[in-house]
């Protein structure tokens, strides 16, 4: 009988002890994930080849820039990190010649390089933006010329730019084979927020839910809820929102039925700005087409406005390429 008890109570206390290791485990493995941080910049990078991209990342506070690709999105942290040197002055740029660097959501269009441009200012390599973007110019920032380039070894990255974002020579060059020209981002902040997982998923399902409902209402033509989406202040020439909204019921009146595909979305957000780009396919019974479409939306309170549209039609051969591809 002693003997019995005894394999009771040992078995007991293994059992104790193992629910105490698991215990640990468990909370030992929730620590590391709730570690790991993500860019609350770059909310999704779509896996649509059609769009797909990187995102690089500028903090300026740290002077530091990260690579983010969807890997590197999906598991936390940065793919790869850089010095960099900013605007010899401090603050965002508002006007031409205030040597501020931009905070916003840019894309890298063109790539330059010697001869094209003399080495002394801009190192071996240089990528063009589109600042000022639709937001600034919204908001009457003025200037141009704000570039990612380089500069010769010799020169520190203390020295302060003319408002571009500055790296050595060869981390410009190691950054190169991630860089499509007009599809990856330059996020510029003051300082990047890296959160937990928790909340960027938080963040990220907010815009989703968003994107999905503006979606719905289009496609079931619910247009007095579909236009409350859009601000005011809306424009996607020649349309205003007063306009926009007639041209749509217009379209109601026409088509039978109206079907809008949207695949898997890139969303970029910097303080209440919100740049959300896909590939939508859409089909009436009067018309079809497919082609990349990029919203420009603005965070008031809890609700997302669209300010402004703009639509670039796919070609037709690269898109039933990449179709056949994401179907096989």
């Amino acid at each position: 009988m002693i003997a019995i008890m005894y394999n009771f109570f040992s078995l007991l206390i293994l059992f104790s002890l193992a629910q105490i290791s698991l215990t640990h485990s468990a909370m030992a493995q929730t620590n590391a994930q709730n570690s790991v941080q993500y860019p609350k910049q770059i909310l999704n990078l779509s896996s649509d080849q059609r769009i797909a991209t990187n995102a690089l990342l500028a903090d300026k506070s740290k002077r530091q820039l990260s690579l983010i690709d969807i890997e590197s999105l999906s598991n936390g942290g940065a793919k790869e990190q850089y010095n960099i040197d900013i605007g010899k002055n401090n603050g965002d740029k508002k006007k031409k010649d205030d040597s501020r660097t931009p905070e916003g959501i840019y894309r890298l269009l063109m790539r330059k390089s010697a001869p094209e441009i003399p080495f002394e200012t801009y190192g071996s390599l240089a990528f063009t933006t589109n600042y000022p973007n639709y937001f600034d110019k919204h908001e009457n920032k003025t200037g141009s010329g704000i570039w990612l380039h380089s500069v010769p070894d010799e020169v520190p990255l203390t020295r302060g730019s003319r408002g571009c974002v500055v790296l050595r020579n060869n981390d410009i060059k190691k950054i190169e084979a991630s860089i499509i020209l007009n599809k990856t981002f330059l996020i510029i902040d003051n300082q990047i927020n890296w959160v937990s997982n928790e909340e960027h998923l938080k963040e990220k399902s907010f815009a989703l839910n968003w994107f999905n409902l503006w979606r719905s209402q289009w496609q079931e033509q619910d247009l007095d809820n579909y236009i409350k989406n859009y601000s005011d202040e809306f424009s996607a020439p020649p349309f205003n929102k007063k306009t926009w909204l007639a041209h749509k019921k217009k379209l109601k009146e026409r088509y039978s039925y109206v079907k809008v595909s949207a695949f898997e979305p890139n969303i970029i957000q910097l303080k209440n700005q919100y740049v959300i780009q896909f590939v939508q396919d859409y089909e009436s019974d009067g018309h079809k087409d497919i082609g990349i479409k990029t919203l420009y939306v603005l965070r008031q309170g809890d609700r997302l406005k669209i300010k402004r549209e703009e639509w670039a039609e796919l070609n037709n051969q690269l898109n039933n390429q990449l179709n056949n591809q994401l179907n096989n």
